[in-house]
Parts: C-alpha cells; structure tokens; sequence
C-alpha cells in the first residue's frame, strides 16, 4: 500500500523508511519486519527470503536481504485473477478465505429486481449494470480503507475497518455509509433503466449464528439484515431500503433458531394441523373450493403463525417434509369432500422450492394416483413472487404437473415484480388477485383500472380469477361488476376447521349470497 501510494520508491534506505510505514506494508508481520531491519542495520551478510501473500493484496512477496543498505529487491508473482470477479474486477468470494480479522463491518448490497431485468433487457444490460455498481462500491471501499466483494450474482459486500487506517479518528456511522451507496446506486442509469438495493448493515461482535470465524458471523448477520429490508421494502427512501442488524433481528434470530429445533422433531407433525378457507361464487355465495392452510399449535411454544415457521422451514430443507405432510392430509381430506360434492375444488401453497425438487414432484404424483380424487379438482398455489422470480427455471416442473391434470394458480397476484404480460408466459387455471388492489369503494380508481385490467386480460386468455380479502359487501359487488366471479375473505368465511365446512358442503350452506 505503502509503494503505490508514493510513500515508497526504488533507491530509499529502507532502514530510514521502513519504520515509519511498515504497519501500512505488512499490517500482520511487524515482527518479521523488526528482524529485517536488525539484518540490515548489523551490516552482517545475512540473507533473508520470505513469501508473503498480503492482507488483501492479491500478491505474493518474496523478500530476499539486499547486498547493501541502499535497495531493497522485491519479487511480485501475481495472484489477482484467482481473488478477483472478472467481470466486475472487484474481489470475489475467495478473498474471504484471506486474513480477515481487520473487518469489523459489513455491509450486505443486493440488487433489486435484477432477475427481471435480466430476463426483460438482456444479459448485457444486466452487467453494465453490474460493473456500474461495482464501481460505487470501489469508490466507497477506497475512501474508508475497506474492500468491495462480488459476493455473488446480484450481491455484493463491502467490508470496512474499525478504524480508519491512517488516523485514529472512528470510521463513519455505517449506516450513514450504506445511505450515501443507495444515494450513489439511485442514481445510476444505463440505456434508460436504473436500479435499487437493499442494504444490510452489521458492525462489531456478533454471537447469534453458530459459526467459528467472527468473519462468518458478521457476514450472516448483515445478510439477514438486508433480508429484513428487502422484506420491508415499501421505497427508495433509507428507512425502507437500509436495514441494521439490532437487538430486535438478533431475538428473531434466536427465535429461528428455536423453532428450526423443534420442527426437525418428527413429534412436531403430531401438532399440524390443517384449516381451510372457502373460495366462494361471488354473486350467490355458494362454497365452490378451498384453500388448505397449515396450522402449528406447539405445546412448547404456543401457536406459531405460518408467515415465521414456514420460512425458517425453506431456509433449512424442512419445508419438504412439511409439504408432504399437508398434501397426504389435504389429499385425503379432498376424497371425503368429494364423496359429498364431486365439483369441490381443493388447493394447498408450495413453494419455488418445491419446483426444484423431483422427489416432490415424484411423490405429487403417487399421492394423486393413490388418493381416489378427480385430479383437476386438486391445486396448487405459487405466490407470483416465487414462480416469476425465474419463470423459466420451473417450467419444467410446471408442465409435469399440468401433465397430472393439476389445477395450477398464482397466489397473490400484485405482489411481486412481473406484469400483466408475464401471465402469458404461462397459461395458469386461475389467479388470485392480491387483497392489497381489492378496491374498497368505487372512488379507488387506480385499484378499480388494475383489477379491470387484469380482468379484461383473464376474460381473452381465458384463466378464472378469485379475488382475495373481500371483507365488505361492497367490494364484493364492485368485483362482480368486473366479471371476478369467484372471492375468498372474511365477508364469506374465516379459514375454519374440516369438520365445520364439512358440515356446510352436507347443508348446501351458501356464504354472504349477494342479492
């Protein structure tokens, strides 16, 4: 560092220069460099040779004494093409194997949106706004003597130091540093498109994850943070795209770690169980289907929500055992019912993750052939979020259930990034449109174009569309006004036990009827 500052060139004494910027040269071997200089100063011929791969630097150094006191012969075998990202030139993944100890923040970028841009612009635009990007995140590391790391993909590490390497003076507030990189990434532009980040932002001890190296802590905590602001996100504003790891993350954190516990426990199946919320025809209120939903009442831990189990079950490969338990109950369920109604529609959730696994799909397909039911009687729901982060990963895996006669839907349509045109790219059998663009009188005009829009596209591709969330007679009939024919939501129904609706399908029960 020294050298390519300046502060070091060919023909200094090394005896004058050295001490005063070794710390900066070789920030980890000050005690190799004290018996150097002892070599030079005795003036005894002695030859000392050493390989020394920098803190960071991507160089291996062998020293070897000089002759005289005057020059000091340095060897450079470049190593930067193995710890660097080709493409964007910063540090990749494998400098995290280097000496790390000096880093004691972190702040984890990930880009917003980037598959879709993607797969909407090209590969090209996507990584001329990648070295875009990259370029802030250099800048920044230069300024506060930190390294910038393509992490991978879409993501991206920028690690600083406590302190500031040439004062004592504390580094920055690093929350103050990730707002001046979505300053900086907010107003990047190639060919017209921009792009956002989430930014999490970790800083000194962390001891919620169990992993040895302090490094790898930091890491996971500043990850699990942008996560939190990514799951957030409601804007570009700092508040809503920059979150830092705290107390509250860190008693979340061991909540998961709690609950991960307890669901690798084969007892905890014994506390499953399933409700069901009726999808109803909108204007006589007639129960036409349902939408199976895991419950987990834990003698332990109380009843824990699906939106906190259902997450750390994905993030641990749990999800897959769960997912098998619901679709044995909820197939088994649906030949009951169907004895009562032979049209009774049933559906459960599955996540992308379950897309990517053909032993899942495998055992879907024993389960049905088994189960006695009319197999397009029986759905499946992926949120729009997970099937069109990268729709054609799953297409695969999407024909091979269509191929079973499945009834296939996208769950909470509105949600995610795709558009209208991304439910051509696949014919589903039906979309359920997101409460959140359910209007809740005719004066919302923006949800009232949306929802209309949407309609008018189901009605010439011809899928079925549930609105969710209906809560009021008056949503109900201005949805029916735009030929939604179907609703789910408490204005019918709660999700109820199987035995309740059970009784509801023998009386012919209609829900909330319209007049």
């Amino acid at each position: 560092r020294a050298i390519t500052k300046g502060l070091l060139k060919p023909g200094d004494r090394l005896c004058e220069k050295m001490p005063t910027h070794r710390q900066q040269v070789y920030p980890y071997q000050v005690a190799l460099i004290d018996l150097y200089l002892a070599a030079l100063e005795s003036g005894e011929p002695k030859r000392l040779e050493y390989q020394y791969q920098g803190e960071i630097s991507g160089w291996y150094m062998t020293l070897v004494t000089p002759l005289s006191l005057e020059l000091l012969y340095m060897t450079f075998t470049e190593v930067s093409g193995v710890i660097h990202d080709p493409l964007t030139g910063l540090y990749n993944r494998r400098v995290l194997e280097m000496e790390l100890e000096a880093w004691e923040v972190c702040l984890f970028i990930d880009l917003d949106r980037f598959k879709l841009i993607n797969n909407q612009r090209g590969h090209y635009l996507g990584d001329e706004l990648l070295k875009a990007v990259a370029t802030v995140l250099q800048d920044h590391a230069q300024t506060h003597n930190g390294i910038a790391v393509r992490n991978s993909g879409d993501k991206f590490l920028l690690l600083l130091p406590a302190l500031n390497a040439d004062s004592t003076e504390p580094c920055p507030i690093p929350t103050a540093i990730a707002e001046n990189v979505l300053s900086d990434v907010l107003a990047i532009e190639v060919e017209g498109v921009s792009i956002s980040v989430s930014i999490g932002v970790a800083s000194g001890t962390i001891n919620a994850f169990d992993v040895d190296a302090p490094i790898d802590r930091l890491l996971q905590a500043a990850e699990t943070a942008m996560r939190e602001a990514k799951r957030n996100r409601r804007s570009n504003l700092p508040q809503h795209r920059i979150q830092a790891w705290n107390s509250a993350l860190a008693r979340r954190r061991l909540r998961q770690i709690t609950l991960e516990a307890y669901l690798e426990q084969r007892s905890s199946e014994l506390e499953f169980w399933l409700a069901y919320q009726p999808i109803c025809h909108m204007q006589t209120g007639a129960i036409v289907g349902a939408e199976a939903l895991i419950r987990w009442d834990s003698a332990r831990l109380g009843s824990v929500a699906p939106s906190e189990f259902i997450p750390v079950a994905e993030a641990t490969g749990l999800v897959h055992r769960i997912s098998d338990w619901v679709l044995c109950h909820a197939l088994e369920q649906l030949a009951q019912w169907q004895e009562i109604s032979s049209e009774f529609n049933l559906s459960i959730n599955i996540s992308p993750l379950e897309l990517e696994d053909d032993d899942f799909l495998d055992r879907i397909m024993q389960r049905v052939a088994g189960a006695g039911i009319v197999s397009n009687r029986f759905g499946v729901e992926i949120t729009e979020r997970g099937i069109y982060s990268n729709l054609e990963r799953y297409l695969q895996s999407l024909q091979e259930l269509r191929a079973m006669s499945l009834r296939l839907k996208v769950d909470d349509f509105g949600t995610g990034q795709s558009g209208l045109a991304q439910l051509l790219q696949f014919r589903f059998d039906e979309v359920k449109v997101d409460r959140y663009f359910i209007p809740t009188n005719a004066q919302n005009l923006e949800k009232v174009a949306i929802c209309r829009a949407i309609a008018n596209l189901a009605e010439g591709v011809n899928f079925d569309l549930v609105a969710e969330g209906i809560e009021h007679a008056e949503q109900r009939s201005l949805m029916l006004g735009m030929n939604y024919n179907y609703g789910q939501g408490y204005l019918f129904s709660r999700p109820m036990t199987a035995q309740n609706l059970t009784t509801l399908l023998r009386e012919g029960t209609c829900l909330a009827a319209g007049g």
